[in-house]
């Protein structure tokens, strides 16, 4: 992230470390619905997507009304996110065991191969041992550490909680507010955002989190 500014404005240009409520965001009637920039924009409101609500002034008819968030800043504060860090690296260490264990067999099998006296049958045994194994290895590397794996799936699952409740705070305060536009100021499609936009400690307080001092 950028440094404060001395001055009221603050850049944000580093793309976010999480997604921020990617999805679940989608809906008809009064509910948030996706932008075009969906990397940037965390909620629209459902005026701007062409839909109708039930409000006596129409966004056009009035100053729109934006805001941002600072989605890395809300993850580095949040107290649940270290605990959920270290179950992943758990699991990730785990997946790095069964792949350390597959490649010392690998080794030892190819060793024998080389330097071992043995019959026919047992070299036979051991080149399919070997076989299965290389395949095997192969298909776990693919399996879990590919995009979309086991690896960025457990992430997922694991940080979903909190997608989820960020994801109702925002909704709720675009909502309450009438705020027409949300922008996620970590994404890096907000390259300016004058700090009385900033609704980082909102969603903070919200979330039960308390803001530093100097947010």
């Amino acid at each position: 992230m950028t440094q404060p500014h001395t001055d009221p404005w603050k850049v944000y240009g580093m793309a976010a470390l999480i997604a921020l409520c990617a999805g679940g965001m989608a809906g008809g009637g009064a509910n948030p619905v996706p932008s075009a920039r969906a990397d940037s924009i965390l909620w629209s409101s459902p005026a701007l997507a062409g839909q109708e609500e039930d409000q006596d002034i129409a966004p056009g008819a009035r100053p729109l009304k934006v805001g941002f968030i600072r989605s890395e800043l809300i993850m580095q504060l949040h107290p649940q996110v270290p605990e959920i860090r270290n179950a992943f690296e758990r699991q990730v260490r785990e997946w790095q065991r069964q792949q350390t264990d597959m490649q010392t067999r690998i080794e030892t099998l190819q060793t024998e191969l080389r330097t071992a006296q043995l019959t026919i049958n047992g070299r036979r045994t051991r080149e399919a041992e070997l076989a299965q194994l290389l395949e095997d290895a192969q298909t776990f590397q693919a399996e879990v550490w590919a995009q979309g794996g086991r690896a960025e799936q457990k992430e997922a699952e694991l940080m979903q909680p909190i997608f989820d409740a960020v994801d109702q705070v925002i909704s709720t305060l675009a909502e309450g507010e009438r705020y027409d536009l949300i922008f996620d100021g970590s994404a890096g499609g907000l390259l300016f955002g004058h700090l009385s936009l900033d609704l980082t400690r909102t969603v903070l307080e919200q979330l039960g989190i308390d803001p530093p001092a100097d947010l």
